[in-house]
């Protein structure tokens, strides 16, 4: 184990080319600062340094020691500040999960630009996953935080935290007999048409969020297809397949071969957004997320919120 408080005395003296600045340097005797320098080459049994009658020259072994020594003292200078940084929430990673609906809808991608903007040192890793795959990974401590369309079980290991509510409208193929009137459509009217979903397995909590809300109009859809994710259902659509209930935030996809219309029911048709994370309050990345978060709520002109 090399000290480096020797390692910073050879630099001084190698920077200098003279033991007797380099001493004036560190604030030191000389002799000491010679002793320093014959304690390091013992240590090493390496002469470092050949003393001249005006100064010193760096061998070639002290070259090599003096590159790896800069290094190192350097290192070490930023590690207090480093570790301060951590304890503050200024370094570090954070892991952040999402259903893919939420992965759509504009408010995640302007949040985190927001957080990389006030915390650029803090790295971050997504994941996209289902809601039960992302609920489980909180819970193990695998992930920080995620956002779901649907409330977490009661669980002691986990908090939620309501984020906004997404419009539902109705997406249309662009011949639909519907696709011609104009306004909004009242959710019974879909009953007699053939409707394309985003497969259950994927999206669990939207997909039971549209039949819950499909049940209360007085009516069971007929799913004629589900898909593998989102996107993959306007694909469906935009080829005539069917209608379906969709999150507001993807209206922009498709626009020319797909026609949105609001939805009109007795209760609100909504796509909630809810964060979870861990009730352990040990992690102050997730807290400055989550303050960030809830400043945005209040704010209410970070993302569009639709109440």
């Amino acid at each position: 184990m090399i000290d480096i408080h020797k390692l910073n005395a050879f630099v001084a003296v190698v920077e200098e080319s003279n033991i007797s600045r380099a001493a004036n340097r560190l604030h030191m005797q000389q002799p000491p600062l010679t002793r320093l320098i014959q304690s390091l080459e013992q240590d090493l049994n390496t002469t470092l340094l050949k003393r001249l009658p005006r100064g010193v020259e760096v061998t070639e072994a002290g070259k090599v020691l003096y590159q790896e020594a800069v290094t190192i003292l350097a290192h070490a200078s930023s590690i207090p500040q480093r570790v301060q940084n951590i304890a503050q929430g200024k370094e570090g990673q954070i892991n952040i999960g999402f259903t893919h609906s939420i992965g759509l809808h504009p408010f995640l991608p302007t949040l985190l630009r927001h957080f990389r903007e006030k915390f650029p040192a803090v790295s971050i890793h997504l994941e996209e996953d289902s809601s039960s795959a992302l609920t489980d990974a909180v819970i193990n401590e695998k992930l920080d935080i995620v956002f779901l369309r649907k409330p977490a079980p009661k669980h002691t290991a986990v908090q939620t935290m309501h984020v906004l509510n997404e419009t539902l409208i109705v997406a249309l193929p662009s011949n639909h007999p519907l696709a011609m009137q104009q306004g909004a459509i009242h959710l019974p009217d879909l009953e007699p048409y053939e409707f394309v979903l985003y497969r259950r397995l994927a999206g669990q909590d939207l997909f039971d969020n549209i039949l819950a809300n499909c049940y209360q109009a007085g009516f069971s859809p007929n799913i004629v297809q589900e898909a593998p994710r989102l996107t993959s259902s306007l694909n469906l659509i935009a080829a005539g397949i069917g209608l379906s209930i969709v999150p507001a935030s993807i209206q922009d996809f498709w626009n020319k071969q797909i026609i949105y219309r609001p939805l009109e029911a007795k209760k609100p048709c909504i796509a909630p957004i809810y964060a979870i994370y861990s009730a352990k309050d040990n992690n102050i990345r997730v807290a400055h997320f989550l303050n960030l978060l809830k400043a945005s709520q209040s704010s209410g002109n970070v993302f569009h919120i639709n109440e």
